[in-house]
């Protein structure tokens, strides 16, 4: 079998190896689409600044078919076509008691670990999820972003037992994650005011296809003049935002644009911002972060197996492995790129 190894920074190696045979609860799964995800790209462009090693088998946005199972493998068969969780975590310590994603001792398979690089990977069947009948395995690829999104949503949900349908709600970013933000609000969660702004018209244009509002960036200016409470709610016009570029400027804005009462979802991620800490406190906001999207594939798989037309939107490019270098390329260029796929 031949794994691709990402041994150091803009360097992928083609590397023949033993075929491995499951033993316990392993499964062997031949790999068919591995997806490109953000920190794909850090890794390979050697930009990456959380924990993670060289050299490793890049990949936690995958999908394939098992080929061999070991002996006490009871949750899938030969022929099932599966996809994996991006965490390995313990389901052990109190951490996983309350969110598997922030498990105490957690790898993440691609980042820290080894991933899906290769035409055939053994896992855990723990870490595994058989896809739902007929879809398409293209599509299963995208499991692990449109989880993240659904994680998201349903950490809001515990803070909004109302749901959705009768909140004005913005989505600020239009990447993968983002994009699958709205997808489930416009299609599983039946939100009727759902926008999204990003600044790739590209990604407006295909957000507008799935019914969002796109609104004009002086919508979203905080337009803040004076200290008095009307002021301080002049640019507020939405229930809930989320925030999924982890941009700081973009967060800060974030707090101006929520409602009294509101909430402020947040996934992306960056270093620091400065933020006008008073508008928390004084609209009472709820600001909730979330991390993963353990414990959401089954809404992710849900949701692409209904709806493979806007699914499909989500992946704009697909390269044969070899040519992995391109289609990292063409994965930096948010005009013109959603989800680009790898396919083994």
């Amino acid at each position: 079998m031949i794994t691709y190894m990402l041994s150091a920074p803009e360097t992928i190696q083609p590397l023949e190896t033993e075929k491995p045979v499951p033993a316990g609860r392993e499964v062997l799964v031949r790999v068919k689409y591995v997806g490109i995800c953000g920190s794909d790209i850090h890794l390979y462009r050697g930009t990456y600044s959380a924990p993670h090693s060289y050299p490793l088998r890049f990949g936690h946005e995958w999908s394939g078919v098992v080929e061999a199972v070991g002996p006490e493998v009871t949750r899938v068969s030969v022929g099932d076509v599966v996809t994996g969780d991006c965490s390995r975590y313990c389901g052990r310590c109190p951490a996983c008691a309350r969110d598997r994603n922030l498990c105490e001792s957690i790898e993440k398979f691609g980042i820290t670990i080894d991933g899906a690089s290769a035409e055939y990977i053994l896992r855990d069947e723990t870490y595994l999820y058989r896809g739902p009948e007929g879809v398409d395995l293209k599509h299963l690829c995208l499991s692990e972003p449109v989880a993240v999104a659904a994680h998201l949503l349903s950490k809001l949900r515990r803070v909004m037992p109302e749901g959705f349908q009768d909140k004005r709600v913005l989505v600020l970013g239009g990447g993968v994650i983002g994009m699958s933000a709205l997808m489930l609000l416009r299609h599983m969660e039946g939100c009727r005011e759902a926008e999204l702004y990003d600044l790739a018209r590209f990604r407006t244009d295909l957000a507008a296809s799935e019914g969002a509002r796109i609104p004009a960036a002086g919508e979203l200016a905080p337009q803040v003049d004076g200290n008095d409470y009307a002021s301080l709610y002049a640019a507020a016009k939405y229930d809930v935002v989320l925030e999924t570029t982890g941009v700081a400027s973009v967060f800060a804005n974030a707090l101006y644009l929520v409602k009294p009462g509101g909430v402020l979802g947040c996934v992306g991620m960056t270093a620091k911002a400065e933020i006008a800490q008073k508008l928390i406190v004084t609209k009472a906001l709820t600001v909730l972060g979330s991390i993963g999207g353990t414990g959401d594939f089954g809404r992710a798989m849900e949701f692409i197996a209904r709806f493979p037309a806007s699914s499909e939107k989500l992946i704009s490019h697909v390269y044969p492995v070899g040519q992995a270098a391109e289609a990292f390329a063409t994965a930096r260029n948010p005009e013109g790129s959603m989800k680009v796929v790898l396919s083994l």
